[in-house]
């Protein structure tokens, strides 16, 4: 299991330079925004915690500090969370996708370069696989999970397959 012990904003001696770098902020604006409007706001990034794992298929030593990928546990809004990706290398540092549900964790099974993850939702494993199309992490099942945004009363909805874009009324 993946574990969460460091807050992020917290730039205490436990917050590592990495992990406040200008390359990690600009992968955490990616998933701090979602078409054009903000997803969590800010408080959001400010309860986050987050885990330093190497999740490439590249052996990556802990003296290597620039590569460590980073995992942030964002509270969800209805309870739970979200995990945001950001997957670091020696070329760059880039957005990597979400996950969902409790007790993430990686298995010793690499799809397309990197571990596969895991986690628990409702009692069921399911499995996120990196995407070399989408070049991000993907659930490997149809479970119908989603990160919504209200605004001006509509309702823009990401499904966790990528596949569909749905704008609907939302009902208040």
């Amino acid at each position: 299991m993946i574990a969460f012990n460091k807050p992020f904003l917290v730039f205490n001696h436990m917050t590592q330079p990495y992990q406040r770098a200008d390359d990690v902020g600009y992968a955490i604006t990616e998933f701090l925004w979602s078409k054009g409007r903000p997803f969590y706001p800010v408080s959001a990034l400010a309860h986050a915690r987050v885990s330093e794992v190497n999740l490439a298929s590249v052996a990556c030593t802990r003296y290597d500090d620039d590569n460590l990928d980073l995992i942030f546990q964002m509270p969800k809004s209805g309870g739970g969370h979200f995990f945001e990706i950001v997957l670091r290398s020696n070329e760059s540092t880039a957005y990597g996708g979400w996950a969902w549900g409790e007790k993430l964790s990686f298995v010793d099974r690499f799809v397309n370069g990197y571990r596969v993850l895991t986690a628990f939702i409702e009692g069921q494993e399911v499995s996120f696989e990196y995407s070399s199309r989408w070049h991000r992490y993907r659930a490997n099942c149809d479970i119908p999970v989603s990160k919504s945004l209200r605004y001006s009363g509509r309702e823009v909805t990401e499904e966790a397959n990528y596949s569909k874009n749905v704008v609907r009324q939302a009902t208040f």
